[in-house]
């Protein structure tokens, strides 16, 4: 009796990955799970429980119902412990927070404060930063606490005074807000200091004095002394790539710089990881032969390998990227050498297992998510990707350089939704700079890395062995801008769907087994199964864009509403505010309109000239493709307006003087009627009063926007429209001004929905409680950015709704 075996996946073989995926899926569920910590507990042992009865009682009556239940049990208890974890980690977490919750009723006061420097950089405006451990806090007069906690510090150089790293310093320290996440677009800072463990941020105002760190060796003062070697080798030019670069120390980097190199597909070489240490391990695995050959070379070569690995790691902070590479490299040379590499996914899978269990949260971050899935992506697509490669170029010069090339493609294509999820950008141009870049850092990182090392006693011998180090700095700067800045190099694109990170997995998982029948048609009927629930998702996900949305953006004290049309065109109603070195623009808009995938902004309106309301424009007009702007005709002199007026000049954009009476056609099924202001030869003294007034209809919802519109303006808009003027979504007037929002005015509009614009803290003390109250006679829903932050509404034509975000 003949016939063929049932293929069956080797799973035995990998007893890491199965773990791993075990532990990933239970602590995604503790993620979104709202169980408390008891009953969590609870649920642990309950599982722990049943197993030891399957495992232990039941095996004597039925051994093989006992087989399977505990196998079951063992997965289950593998799932429940990662689970219980996290929620162990997310309560201690939140336990010290809460303890040093008292700095927080100090916000905006001015207090003394005595601690460490741990750590120090710039921010992307190229303000100085500490972070600091605090370890007594003088509250008020006669009333100090020597409760520990971190704190993040702005401003350091007083008096030209700067701190070091490890230097203890007595601050007056001006404390802000916790910050909350105000936009649907923004990075949640406050959330990232929390998971830093990071209490509170605050600026020095007065340094009262400081003492230089100790000389006592700490790798906190190493990496202090390393980045001071760097300034005096590189130019002031250089020095802060070879930071990035050497140390993964990017606080120096620009902006611009940042963006080229992300949009180049270099954005990994400055986020020390894996590619950096493999540059320091490769010397231990070129004398891997030779140790084989020595007694006791096996073991000299891994404790080469633990000291260079672990001084690599203390060199750059113990930053995850780097002890999360160095544990994968230990694990995979430690194989290499003791003739025990059978399987490296698995030891990969190990190493994230062990990073894991140190701190479950670094499963959301995405730099554990790029690291792990670069690697797994490599070893399972790049056996079958070099097979593209004729056998005779495969071991030579160009066999290296097109070997890079192809892992520079692998790993973008399996990258693909991570990198469009969180950033909405995807580099096409990637394998070109990663061949032009990653065969000189292979040299510069390492040399590099050395003379920084050495005692600048060797000056004038170090300053020659950093020229060619200084040249190809610069080489790689120069291929990340000439490739960055070219729109061809990238694309955006907006990705909100979590299904494709489950199709891209089973797509790289086809590619892997693409020389294995059996498995691969199941991959294949996975791969097609999974798509279709995509295609799914996206039909009713399309369904819901011919949806009216409206978002008021909160700029602080000022305006910016963002209306997507049901065929999503884009309309801005007003554009933020500007402040010298700040603008909401660049700032708020920007960000929020590319995270959307928006190129094309099909109309702007200014309701009036005044900074808080045109702050933006530039740089909206910068960015982005703008087809048409409408403005008040109100004569305005100030820079920021005659700036606003001669760019968009000179950029061809058609800007038209609106008033009372004419139609914005946008699209047949919504309307955009002018009500003010009245053309008049006299116009009013106040800009605020020669408003652009806007009534927004879609099916039978109607929205309201006034801008600044004041008491003599609202008359003529009751004398004019009368009933015409009733509207759902009514956004107040000047900010919540009490000069604006009157009674008879109110009376014609009755909204349902009011929002206000304006900034918490405000020299005008907007919102006026007498206008907040004339308001809400008629309006049930009163919002206010500076409380809720942005807020968002959608409607089908029938009704409005609120969005949480």
């Amino acid at each position: 009796m003949s016939g063929s075996k049932r293929y069956r996946f080797p799973s035995a073989s990998y007893p890491a990955v199965r773990v791993m995926l075990l532990m990933v899926m239970g602590i995604i569920y503790g993620y979104v799970s709202d169980l408390n910590l008891i009953p969590s507990i609870l649920l642990f042992i309950t599982v722990v429980l049943f197993w030891f009865v399957s495992e232990f009682i039941l095996r004597k009556v039925n051994i093989i119902l006992s087989s399977h239940l505990s196998t079951i049990l063992y997965c289950l208890v593998i799932f429940t412990a990662s689970f219980l974890w996290y929620k162990v980690a997310d309560h201690n977490l939140e336990k010290n927070f809460n303890e040093s919750g008292f700095i927080h009723f100090y916000a905006w006061e001015e207090i003394e404060l005595s601690g460490t420097v741990r750590e120090k950089g710039y921010t992307t405006s190229g303000k100085r930063v500490y972070v600091a451990e605090i370890d007594k806090s003088f509250l008020e007069e006669g009333l100090s606490t020597s409760k520990k906690y971190r704190i993040r510090l702005y401003n350091g150089e007083v008096g030209g005074r700067d701190l070091q790293i490890g230097s203890s310093f007595r601050a007056v320290v001006r404390l802000y807000e916790f910050p909350e996440r105000r936009n649907p677009h923004e990075f949640d800072y406050g959330g990232w200091l929390y998971k830093q463990q990071i209490a509170a941020h605050g600026e020095i105002t007065e340094l009262i004095e400081k003492d230089e760190p100790q000389t006592v060796f700490s790798w906190i003062s190493l990496r202090g002394y390393v980045q001071k070697n760097v300034d005096e080798l590189f130019s002031p030019q250089t020095a802060p790539m070879a930071k990035a670069l050497f140390l993964g120390y990017k606080e120096e980097i620009g902006e611009d710089t940042r963006q080229n190199f992300s949009r180049s597909g270099l954005s990994h070489i400055m986020a020390v990881s894996g590619l950096h240490v493999g540059f320091i391990v490769a010397p231990i695995w070129f004398i891997i032969p030779f140790l084989w050959t020595k007694r006791w070379g096996k073991w000299v070569g891994l404790i080469l390998l633990t000291v260079l690995l672990f001084g690599y790691a203390g060199l750059t902070g113990f930053s995850a990227s780097v002890s999360r590479a160095s544990l994968m490299a230990w694990l995979i040379t430690y194989g290499k050498l003791f003739s025990r590499v059978r399987n490296s996914i698995n030891l990969t899978a190990a190493a994230a297992i062990i990073l894991l269990i140190v701190n479950p949260y670094q499963l959301f971050d995405v730099g554990f998510q790029l690291s792990f899935g670069a690697v797994f992506t490599i070893l399972l697509l790049m056996p079958e990707a070099q097979r593209i490669m004729p056998a005779r170029y495969r071991y030579g010069k160009i066999g290296a350089l097109a070997t890079i090339v192809i892992i520079s493609v692998v790993v973008q294509a399996g990258l693909f939704p991570i990198l469009t999820y969180y950033f909405g950008e995807f580099s096409i141009a990637g394998p070109i700079a990663n061949a032009l870049v990653i065969p000189i850092m292979t040299v510069t990182v390492p040399a590099g890395l050395a003379i920084s090392l050495l005692p600048m006693s060797s000056n004038i011998m170090l300053s020659y062995g950093a020229i060619p180090v200084e040249w190809s700095l610069i080489w790689i700067e120069s291929v990340a801008e000439s490739i960055g800045k070219s729109e061809l190099s990238y694309f955006t694109i907006s990705n909100e769907s979590l299904l494709i990170f489950l199709l891209w997995g089973l797509m790289i998982l086809f590619g892997g087994s693409i020389r294995i029948p059996e498995l691969r048609w199941k991959l294949c009927i996975a791969v097609l199964l999974v798509f279709n629930l995509f295609m799914i998702e996206q039909i009713f996900q399309n369904k819901g864009q011919s949806q009216l949305k409206i978002t008021f953006l909160d700029v602080g004290q000022g305006d910016a509403v963002h209306i997507q049309t049901p065929s999503e065109k884009h309309i801005l109603v007003d554009v933020g505010r500007w402040n010298p070195g700040y603008d909401s623009g660049s700032r708020v808009i920007t960000p929020y309109l590319k995270h959307r995938g928006v190129e094309t902004v099909d109309a702007v309106i200014l309701s009036h000239p005044h900074a808080d309301h045109i702050g933006g424009i530039e740089s909206v007009m910068n960015e982005f493709k703008v087809l048409n702007i409408y403005q008040s005709s109100y004569e305005y002199e100030s820079q920021l307006y005659n700036n606003y007026v001669r760019k968009a000049d000179s950029l061809g954009i058609s800007v038209q003087n609106v008033y009372a009476g004419d139609l914005i056609d946008i699209e047949s099924n919504l309307r955009l009627y002018v009500l003010g202001p009245l053309e008049k030869e006299t116009k009013p003294s106040n800009p605020n009063n020669y408003s652009v007034v806007v009534k927004i209809v879609y099916g039978d919802q109607s929205i309201l926007l006034t801008g600044d519109a004041e008491s003599q303006q609202e008359l003529d808009l009751v004398t004019y429209y009368g009933d015409f003027l009733r509207s759902n979504l009514y956004k107040m007037g000047h900010h919540g001004s009490r000069t604006s929002s009157t009674k008879t005015f109110i009376e014609h509009v009755e909204p349902e929905i009011s929002v206000a614009s304006l900034a918490f803290r405000n020299r005008f003390r907007h919102p006026n409680r007498d206008a907040v109250s004339r308001v809400s006679t008629y309006s049930e829903e009163n919002y206010f950015t500076s409380l809720e932050g942005a807020v968002v509404f959608k409607s089908n034509g029938k009704g409005l709704q609120r969005v949480e975000w």
